[in-house]
């Protein structure tokens, strides 16, 4: 009999787990759109180089994001250029946007391959895309996030 209560208790634990999940699941999360605004040499040594980058962060949702951490990365024409975390909060209102500003790494070789691309091929324009995952409090699982545009470095007129 207590074996039995036991496996009863259980089961019914299980159940209401699996129901609370499932009332969580509910509510989806459309992923946030994060802009590349603003960037700025912070430090530059030998092998590294720190840049000081803005984000605009959009919520496409209803319901406020509260961000408590970012892990990204940056490419620029379609090569890796510098990674980054940061455990900065931050809360965007529902169908509001904010501007996070963060620090990045980059190493001698990615800025070498930047500057050697840039002298064969004549850029007119430099193409980013920067993507990784956002941690949000209250969601288990980080949302990810993509997002590309144009530097605009070579063009005077914008």
């Amino acid at each position: 009999m207590p074996r039995l209560l036991l496996t009863t208790g259980l089961l019914l634990g299980l159940v209401l787990l699996g129901l609370g999940g499932c009332a969580y699941m509910g509510v989806r999360t459309e992923p946030p759109r994060v802009h590349l605004v603003g960037m700025q040499l912070q430090q530059a040594e030998l092998f590294e180089q720190r840049y000081l980058l803005r984000l605009r962060i959009q919520n496409p949702n209803d319901f406020p994001l509260n961000i408590r951490g970012l892990d990204f990365q940056v490419q620029v024409n379609g090569e890796r250029f510098a990674d980054g975390v940061s455990s900065q909060t931050l809360q965007i209102p529902g169908f509001g946007e904010g501007l996070a500003e963060v620090t990045v790494s980059s190493s001698l070789w990615s800025l070498t391959r930047q500057l050697r691309d840039m002298g064969e091929g004549g850029l007119e324009q430099m193409e980013y895309r920067i993507f990784g995952r956002i941690a949000l409090t209250g969601h288990a699982l980080p949302v990810s996030f993509e997002s590309t545009g144009d530097l605009g470095l070579f063009n005077p007129a914008r």
